[in-house]
């Protein structure tokens, strides 16, 4: 028990030393931005070789492109932390860190598992709220737009089932998966693997992808469930539109 005990206050101090340098040394919220634009990217492109290989529907498009975007999300998660982490400055030594965890006993029962990201409300740290403002302010301009006979041509259900699946999936995006939590979380866990003698007890702990699984798979699928809404209603209500901003296009100049 005392073995046990003295592991939790050193494992929980190690991880508070850890979340403390990232976010005094390292500017985080501009390091998530920079994760978002890459996965957009990403996004954008694969949407881009599935229209020239031939998918015109964008229900079919965003059903492929987004599990595959959200695998590239999570491997850029590691790469990112990785590279935090490696540009430390000042940090303990690992071998001096790793002595202070007290080896486990054979045969004897794993200690509690701690999460790492300290089970804090992640989607305010993130990246800023003026995406899903600016989502809002499209639609918001698409109905003034609309006048009279472009009702006829898209009708009020329409509008808004558009606006509030764009405004839903936006929302998903940005408060739920690119936060700052969930970056710090990853990066504790591969702090906390990499010492040198993370061996002796990593069979406790989730590791990062399961750490990053945990906090981002929900909004993973309701940006799925949602994408492909989006995608199937732009295809019945705007069939002629190639991509989402053309939708978008066609939709402000009705």
């Amino acid at each position: 028990m005392h073995n046990q005990a003295s592991q939790h206050r050193s494992e929980r101090r190690l991880i508070e030393q850890t979340r403390q340098r990232l976010r005094h040394q390292r500017w985080l919220r501009l390091h998530v931005l920079l994760i978002a634009a890459c996965t957009l990217g990403c996004l954008w492109l694969g949407g881009a070789l599935l229209r020239t290989a031939g998918v015109e529907s964008l229900a079919w498009r965003f059903a492929l492109v987004l599990p595959f975007t959200y695998l590239v999300y999570l491997g850029l998660l590691r790469v990112w932390a990785t590279y935090l982490l490696s540009r430390e400055e000042g940090s303990p030594d690992a071998a001096e860190l790793a002595g202070e965890l007290p080896l486990p006993r054979r045969g004897g029962s794993s200690g509690p598992e701690f999460s790492s990201g300290g089970g804090g409300d992640f989607g305010g740290d993130g990246a800023s709220g003026d995406f899903a403002e600016g989502a809002l302010k499209v639609g918001g301009e698409a109905l003034g737009a609309l006048d009279e006979g472009a009702v006829v041509v898209l009708p009020l259900v329409a509008v808004l089932a558009i606006a509030g699946l764009l405004a839903g999936l936006l929302g998903a995006g940005v408060f739920a998966l690119f936060g700052v939590e969930v970056l710090m979380a990853v990066a504790v866990e591969v702090a906390l693997a990499a010492l040198a003698g993370g061996f002796a007890w990593r069979r406790q702990r989730e590791g990062w992808l399961l750490r990053a699984l945990g906090h981002t798979w929900r909004a993973a699928l309701a940006m799925l469930v949602l994408g492909v809404a989006l995608g199937a209603a732009i295809d019945h209500w705007l069939p002629e539109a190639q991509s989402l901003p053309h939708a978008l296009s066609l939709w402000r100049q009705s």
